[in-house]
């Protein structure tokens, strides 16, 4: 079930008022059923999946309680258990491919005949929708435990955790601590809590159809068709694609933040204007902040973090960063993504170390110009990322990178970046953002503006609620694509 569906704009009404009518005693558990339901209707086999998943993990956790002298044994078992299932569904095919590539062509090179009655080993795998974000909800889970969190006792409450479909496919990665907390709290239903998730759907799904799909036309045209890509034609594309990535999955994070605030539960923010950052350690504080502080918490700082030496922190920069890439695709370009992004942190922070003893750069440092330039230098290093992220293969990224410097003739899409709704869609963003920050600004209790009372009114009437909520939607609808899409982060 998508986010940006029909049939999810009817499920997600119906579980919300027969949420808050029942009994209070019996909402977790419509709440688990309701998670359920919406895993299976991908794949019902699969239901079946994170039921075992949650049951394996849930009997490690207990143990990890009762059995303190073998915690660390039950601990290895519990990090083996969880990342064999994940190596099984998402990197087995990718392992026993790259070894038949490579074994192909020793072949070749040994006996200088072609392999062509080779025949693949690739077994018929289909991935579990949301594997790599709950199985690392799991890890968390057991590694909290073994450092001396309280194991969660109540079934029920562990199997919503692990199932809460509001962040269930693409997270955000939920810490077991805070989410279990506000299952023990009574829900109560506030009306903020239903402005802002109301806001924060149509927030999202303005995100997601209206720009990360057309969006989404523009970029498969350029990638998909890469040698007939024009100079200004590639720009389009590859930085088309950075926004269009970034409106798909914070639009997807909003529409599941909303989901849950309707229920009354808050899972974790995922961005913070990523596109302001003024150094990659800046940006990568600001995009996809669940899973950078996972890698942070449980792979960075195990391996020793920044408190060891200059050599072995770039080193460990370097590792987290690549299996970061890993985690995101089963391909070898994704692992060159992650060593992109790692090289660009490590050369980042020895620039920033170098700029601040440096005794003219350091005093430059505070200046605007400083911050601007660093911003514009952090969106181009995304542009080339995006590249290697998006392209299907390496030989494609580098023709596309070839063609940023080079004039070509094109306008394919050019042409259909300016006929498409994206330019008016993108200035209606734009105004939504300067108008969001005028009422962000409005919200400090000195300032007593007419954007102030216009705040109050607004969140004070209910019909001007509606008629402004009613409207967007229709605007939603007005741009939106003839197909739903999925959103990209379903695949990983």
């Amino acid at each position: 079930m998508l986010f940006n569906s029909f049939t999810y704009m009817l499920f997600l009404p119906a579980v919300v008022v027969l949420y808050w009518v029942m009994p209070n005693r019996f909402r977790t558990t419509l709440l688990l059923v309701a998670s359920y339901l919406f895993y299976m209707n991908w794949k019902p086999a699969y239901g079946l999946l994170i039921f075992a998943l949650t049951l394996v993990n849930y009997a490690i956790g207990l143990s990890l309680e009762k059995f303190a002298a073998k915690k660390k044994a039950i601990l290895i078992g519990g990090l083996i258990f969880n990342l064999g299932c994940l190596c099984f569904f998402k990197y087995a095919n990718f392992l026993l491919e790259s070894l038949f590539s490579s074994l192909k062509g020793l072949s070749v090179l040994v006996s200088h005949a072609p392999a062509d009655s080779w025949t693949s080993p690739a077994l018929k795998i289909i991935l579990p929708l949301g594997i790599s974000f709950f199985t690392f909800e799991f890890i968390h889970y057991i590694v909290d435990v073994y450092r001396g969190s309280a194991a969660v006792k109540n079934f029920r409450d562990f199997a919503l955790f692990a199932a809460f479909f509001p962040s269930q496919i693409a997270g955000p990665i939920k810490r077991f601590q805070d989410f279990t907390h506000q299952l023990l709290e009574k829900p109560v239903f506030r009306g903020e809590n239903f402005r802002e998730g109301m806001f924060l759907i149509l927030q999202g799904l303005f995100k997601k159809i209206v720009l990360g799909d057309n969006m989404g036309y523009v970029v498969n045209t350029g990638f998909n068709h890469a040698s007939r890509m024009g100079l200004v034609d590639t720009w389009i594309a590859v930085a088309g694609f950075t926004f269009q990535i970034f409106f798909d999955f914070s639009g997807y994070t909003d529409i599941g933040r909303g989901s849950a605030l309707l229920l009354g539960y808050k899972v974790p923010e995922n961005f913070n204007w990523p596109f302001l950052a003024a150094n990659l350690t800046d940006f990568w504080r600001r995009w996809h902040i669940s899973l950078s502080t996972w890698l942070r918490d449980y792979l960075f700082i195990p391996l020793g973090g920044s408190r060891v030496s200059a050599q072995r922190a770039r080193f460990n920069t370097m590792l987290t960063m690549v299996l970061g890439g890993l985690w995101h695709g089963a391909a070898w370009h994704y692992v060159i993504w992650g060593a992109f992004h790692g090289t660009g942190l490590v050369l980042s922070k020895e620039w920033t170390d170098f700029a601040s003893r440096h005794p003219v750069l350091s005093k430059l440092r505070p200046h605007p110009i400083w911050h601007w330039s660093g911003v514009a230098l952090t969106m181009l290093f995304l542009f080339m990322a995006g590249i290697l992220f998006r392209a299907e293969t390496i030989p494609q990224a580098l023709t596309i990178a070839h063609k940023l410097v080079i004039p070509a003739a094109g306008g394919e899409v050019t042409t259909m970046f300016l006929n498409s709704t994206l330019p008016v869609s993108l200035s209606l963003y734009l105004l939504y953002l300067a108008a969001k920050t005028l009422i962000e600004r409005a919200r400090q209790p000195q300032i007593h503006t007419a954007v102030s009372l216009a705040r109050r009114y607004f969140e004070n009437s209910i019909g001007t609620q509606v008629v402004v909520y009613t409207g967007v939607a229709f605007v939603i609808l007005g741009f939106a694509p003839l197909h739903v899409a999925p959103f990209i982060y379903f695949q990983f």
